[in-house]
């Protein structure tokens, strides 16, 4: 589904998880799905900028 300019994917998440990223948002102050699109969009910029190693 797409929410304005954001697509929002739907997946089970494990309850604990689902428990230690609400914990960790309200530390940060923002929502589980803030933190949560905050991590994937990081993790996207650190694999596109990573090198890529040749297969052995």
């Amino acid at each position: 589904m797409v929410y304005r300019n954001k697509v929002k994917f739907h997946y089970d998440v494990p309850v604990y998880i689902k428990q230690q990223l609400a914990e960790a948002a309200k530390k940060l102050n923002m929502t589980a799905t803030e933190l949560l699109s905050k991590a994937i969009e990081e993790e996207y910029e650190r694999v596109k900028i990573e090198p890529k190693s040749p297969k052995d």
